[in-house]
């Protein structure tokens, strides 16, 4: 018999806001990210715009500053799990450079990612060949990085946060592009109902910053990128162009079995119900046109229950807007009979691992407040049940999904926990 399992604690740490409380805050009242600009001699572009990295120092929140060396998705991921830990309630202790957690069970840690820090491997190449470059009309010259290898193992994140916290259960990276949150998040889900451990930490994290511009350039030559002025990718929308794309941003969870929370008496944000994943083993970039994988993902998912509230995937582009689109419409009917729909990355922009995290958390912070974020579109996709303003809706039954690069698909279904 499945354990059930519920989520505890909540740590985001985004453009929009560091922590539960100001995220959550954020944006609900509608604020945005500051949005960037791509300078003209960075990178011969169509879209120019993104949005920055989260800016924060991980020392201002009690972390040693001798992790200050670490890259920057591995402070996303330490710096989230700190804030999640102390959300559930949890005690941590200093202990010389490391953390302990007054919790006696060993603790998963399964975190997602789709990159790494790509900046470090370019500079480190270009010093290992005896180059150096021009940026700005400045000459720069650049160091080999001694400890490149462990900076660009993808697994750092998870070996970092278990390191740091002393986290001594199964511990491993999900990759698995836009989806990587949301399958690290359903995989902690299953190793804790099917009862190999009592909690775990898990999320999903990005680092996609380079000052040059060249990972920004690698998905603009895709088509994949927004071309509007303002930043507004407009999901769902008739005018969407492309997807807002995210330096980076991440977002911690603590998922822990039902029992273990009760005896903690832990506030509880929500339960999940169900995981489920698929390929479309159609083609790198570009999802099955007739959506059938994603159709399958939504039929597992709700299993017959009513669906209140769904947060989409919803990227802005072109092709896959349209198909999910018209998937949500087969699966759930016309407007009146479809659950309240909403779009996270039309806000935050696309953070590619740390979106399905983040966007479970939002999700579970629905269930939790009966509210949901509004949509920012001008000229919505007919007949889509888009949340257009900042709803208060009891909501009982909630879904969260991903679609990635590579036909990548997860989901996960969320239920009001009411003791």
């Amino acid at each position: 018999m499945k354990r059930r399992v519920v989520i505890t604690g909540i740590g985001p740490v985004t453009s929009l806001g560091i922590g539960k409380a100001v995220f959550w805050e954020n944006l609900l009242a509608g604020a945005k990210p500051e949005i960037g600009q791509v300078p003209a001699c960075k990178a011969n572009t169509k879209s120019r715009v993104y949005v920055p990295f989260p800016q924060f120092s991980i020392t201002d929140y009690g972390i040693p500053a001798y992790y200050n060396f670490l890259q920057p998705e591995d402070k996303l991921a330490i710096l989230g799990t700190k804030l999640a830990l102390e959300d559930a309630g949890f005690v941590i202790t200093a202990d010389n450079k490391t953390f302990r957690v007054a919790e006696t069970s060993d603790i998963a840690t399964i975190i997602g990612t789709g990159f790494t820090g790509l900046e470090t491997a370019f500079f480190s190449y270009l010093a290992h060949l005896g180059l150096d470059y021009y940026c700005d009309r400045q000459h720069k010259k650049v160091s080999y990085n001694r400890m490149v290898i462990p900076l660009l193992m993808n697994n750092s994140p998870a070996a970092w946060t278990s390191i740091l916290f002393g986290l001594k259960g199964e511990g491993y990276t999900a990759s698995s592009s836009c989806a990587s949150g949301t399958c690290a998040l359903g995989q902690a889900y299953r190793h804790i109902a099917d009862g190999y451990a009592d909690l775990a930490i898990s999320g999903g994290v990005e680092n996609l910053q380079d000052e040059n511009f060249a990972i920004f350039r690698g998905f603009d030559v895709l088509g994949a990128l927004t071309r509007s002025e303002s930043g507004d990718p407009q999901p769902f929308s008739q005018s969407r162009s492309g997807f807002l794309f995210a330096e980076g941003g991440g977002c911690m969870l603590v998922l822990e079995e039902l029992a273990h929370a009760r005896r903690r008496n832990a506030n509880i944000y929500a339960e999940i119900l169900a995981y489920h994943a698929s390929c479309d083993a159609h083609n790198i970039v570009n999802i099955e046109p007739e959506g059938r994988q994603i159709l399958a993902l939504l039929n597992h998912l709700s299993s017959g229950r009513k669906i209140d509230y769904l947060n989409a995937h919803g990227t802005a582009t072109l092709i896959s807007d349209a198909i999910e689109a018209q998937v949500i419409i087969d699966w759930f009917g016309d407007r009146a009979t479809q659950p309240l729909i909403n779009s996270t990355k039309g806000i935050l922009g696309h953070t590619i691992g740390g979106s399905g995290a983040i966007e479970a958390a939002v999700t579970a912070l629905s269930l939790f407040n009966g509210k949901v974020h509004a949509n920012q579109v001008d000229a919505p996709i007919p007949n889509l049940n888009l949340a257009m303003e900042t709803h208060e809706i009891p909501i009982q039954t909630a879904m969260s999904v991903s679609y990635g690069f590579g036909g990548h698909n997860a989901g996960l279904l969320l239920g009001k926990y009411n003791g």
